[in-house]
């Protein structure tokens, strides 16, 4: 099999085409004319074989391979972008907007954006902490740049890593799974891909159970398991002590792992970004229980 090279050029074009859904609008951001961008659309679509973007009317859509390709292109992009600023000075100054999962180890990576803002002065950040949920829907939107999320599986868009995280049943230290007819849950809101994992998890082994307490900050939920409320599912950036782990021998059911994703707008980044980029992947993969997943992979609010 002959190996095919991708021009970083071609695929510069690629993302920024589907990013801002406008051939047009990609033209103006590259500093091309209208045509040479359709001709470079067209010259990666021959390369690869394959159609990627097709047009009804006003409406661009994206194809499967064309989703597919677009998160190896952010993540080579990137690589590119990383290996150029060796040579070239940061930009001056850069304002980015950042969400960040109220469900997912935010103190760990709210420290992290934290310490890059105190140690560069150029750096403005707009911070949104919220359920992953949430920030899927800000960046489809256009207002965030940024996020950290978990996802429910697939290749979303905006996709450029991707890892899982096993997540594990905690209650209070003095409270037992089978003191209780119907578990009592502590959740986030309906529509968070932990509680859809507690749910769907105790419907399969016909487990009754009732949601007793409700919020969307991770805080009022692990003050509320410590309180021995109810019982949760926990990831390891976010189990404290006043918990105990359910060992899988209390009668709970095994839990599916959360994907956690790193999503951003490739034509919005700069070197800056690339920077916040790095430090909150180095963040993740430090608490992970899993090894990273890079690649697409089609194996949370």
């Amino acid at each position: 099999m002959r190996t095919v090279n991708l021009p970083t050029d071609l695929l510069r074009t690629f993302i920024t085409v589907i990013e801002v859904k406008s051939h047009t609008r990609a033209a103006d951001l590259l500093n091309r004319s209208q045509p040479a961008v359709s001709l470079q659309i067209k010259r990666l679509e021959d390369l690869v074989g394959y159609k990627l973007i097709r047009q009804k009317g006003r409406t661009m859509h994206v194809s499967e391979k064309g989703e597919a390709l677009a998160m190896h292109a952010r993540q080579i992009l990137r690589l590119n972008d990383i290996a150029m600023g060796i040579f070239e000075r940061p930009d001056a100054e850069a304002n980015l907007r950042i969400g960040l999962p109220l469900d997912y180890g935010v103190r760990l990576l709210q420290n992290e954006v934290t310490t890059l803002l105190h140690d560069n002065d150029a750096l403005r950040l707009t911070v949104n902490c919220d359920l992953s949920r949430n920030l899927h829907e800000a960046l489809l939107r256009d207002e965030l740049d940024i996020i950290v999320a978990l996802y429910q599986g697939g290749t979303p868009q905006f996709l450029v890593q991707q890892w899982r995280e096993q997540p594990v049943w905690v209650g209070a230290t003095d409270m037992s799974p089978d003191q209780f007819d119907d578990l009592p849950l502590v959740a986030h809101p309906a529509g968070c891909v932990y509680r859809q994992r507690m749910t769907d998890a105790l419907r399969s082994v016909e487990r009754g159970w009732r949601v007793v307490f409700s919020s969307p900050n991770i805080d009022s939920v692990q003050d509320a398991v410590r309180d021995g409320l109810g019982f949760t599912i926990l990831t390891t950036p976010t189990t404290q002590q006043g918990m105990r782990p359910i060992m899988s021998d209390e009668g709970l059911p095994a839990l599916e792992p959360l994907r956690i994703g790193l999503f951003y707008r490739q034509t919005r980044l700069g070197s800056w970004g690339n920077l916040v980029a790095e430090r909150l992947t180095q963040t993740i993969e430090n608490v992970l229980t899993y090894p990273p997943k890079t690649g697409v992979h089609h194996n949370s609010s």
